[in-house]
Formats: structure tokens, sequence, C-alpha cells
């Protein structure tokens, strides 16, 4: 029997580097403190609320060419595949209470982003493995060199006073993807 894709069959967390240790060492007092919490690493709170991740599909323009008739044609282009696809990904992530983990992204996309920080990438790649039914490995992603882009905004509103399910996303670019099928 043929089973549908499940959205849920990935495995997505960010490397134990990933929030830099003056960002760790700032949240990790609070997050001791949170009653029963097994939770006391940043980046493993941050892996905690991962809800998904959005990767683009590939798309090429292709060249235009007008014959004589005034017909058009379409050609593929020249340029190399890593110079005209979209090479970014978002991950959607559930905000939790106190939203500390937004305020640990945020930190960690400013420390990134600041004039003392000399590292140009994530120094750690961020891999994203797909799995079928059973939980094996069908495919294994490797985003490498990545840079974090953007957070979005958090909307605070009085008129809503029951906690619910709310999510934010985080941006990222990468320079080199590396993708290899498990299916042997």
């Amino acid at each position: 029997m043929v089973l549908n894709s499940r959205n849920n069959s990935f495995d997505f967390r960010f490397p134990r580097g990933f929030v830099p240790k003056d960002v760790a060492d700032k949240y990790k007092k609070y997050l001791n403190k949170i009653p029963g919490s097994l939770l006391s690493e940043p980046v493993d709170f941050i892996n905690y609320s991962i809800q998904g991740i959005n990767i683009p599909g590939v798309s090429f323009d292709p060249l235009s060419q007008e014959d004589n008739d005034g017909t058009k044609r379409y050609h593929r282009g020249a340029l190399p595949i890593q110079n005209v696809i979209n090479r970014e990904f978002t991950v959607s992530m559930q905000l939790l209470d106190g939203f500390i983990n937004y305020w640990i992204m945020m930190d960690t996309l400013l420390w990134y982003y600041a004039r003392s920080t000399k590292q140009a990438y994530i120094i750690d790649p961020l891999c994203l493995r797909i799995l079928d039914a059973e939980g094996a490995s069908v495919a294994y992603m490797e985003f490498t060199d990545c840079i974090m882009n953007s957070i979005n905004e958090l909307n605070l509103n009085f008129a809503e006073n029951v906690a619910s399910f709310n999510t934010f996303e985080v941006t990222f670019y990468y320079n080199k993807l590396n993708l290899r099928l498990e299916i042997e």
C-alpha cells in the first residue's frame, strides 16, 4: 500500500553552537527557574519550539527570443544553478510562555549582526532530514555557510488574553546545499 506524505515527517534541529555563548549564558538562569523544565540550554529550548520549515521550490526563468515571424521561443539560461535558485528557507516556531524563545532568537540575530562578531556565517551547517512513515531517512539536506536574515514581528494585543498556539518565523539564507538521497 502506498501512503500519502505526512508534513511532519522531518527532523530539523539547530546545532549545539547555534546560540552564541554570550546569549546562552544570558538565558540559562531564567530557563533553570521554569518549574519542571528539562530544557536548561537555550538551544534545546529553541529546538523544542520548532514547528515547521519552509524550503522554496526550484524555478528557472527562461530566456525568451522572438523570431522574425513574431513567435516567441523559450530557452533555458546559461547561468549556473546556484545563481538562479532562491537560497533561503524559513523556520516556524511556536511562541512559548513569556515569548522567551522569541527573545533568544532575537538576541541571536542581533549577535550575528553585531560589528564585534567576526564570524561571517553560522559555523555549523543546518541539517534537515526527511523521513518516511517508519521513521527511516529518505533525504538529507545540509545547508552550509548560512546567515540568519530576519525574524518576523511580535504582535501583542490586550484584546487577546487567552493562551493560544501562535508562531513566529525566522528566515535564513544559505550559500551551499548538499542534498543526499538515502533510499538505498
